[in-house]
């Protein structure tokens, strides 16, 4: 994470953010916020925005003043897939035409 290239930073933080969530691990979370700040701060990659600020979030961290519009509308596109996700049948199946089981 202390490469010169910013692309190698954020992808760095990106892959490590995952493993730094196990148990044995989880002391050293302190250790990337810094750069996941920086990260917010410079990058407009989306996916890169995205695990940064929820890792900041899974550490309580406050992320308020780190989102920008961009972020924002993808929290609430996010938020609306939920819910018709949410709303379809409980198979996952969208409805009740395909209710039958599997002839396997």
């Amino acid at each position: 994470m202390g490469h010169d290239d910013a692309a190698v930073r954020h992808t760095a933080l990106v892959t490590a953010i995952p493993l730094i969530e196990h148990p044995l691990l989880a002391q050293h979370q302190a250790d990337p916020v810094d750069h996941a700040r920086r990260l917010l701060a410079t990058s407009t990659n989306r996916h890169h925005r995205d695990r940064a600020l929820e890792a900041l979030e899974d550490w309580n961290h406050d992320t308020s003043g780190l989102e920008n519009a961009s972020d924002i509308a993808a929290r609430e596109h996010y938020a609306r897939l939920r819910i018709a996700r949410a709303s379809w049948d409980g198979d996952g199946t969208g409805g009740d035409s395909y209710s039958d089981a599997p002839p396997f």
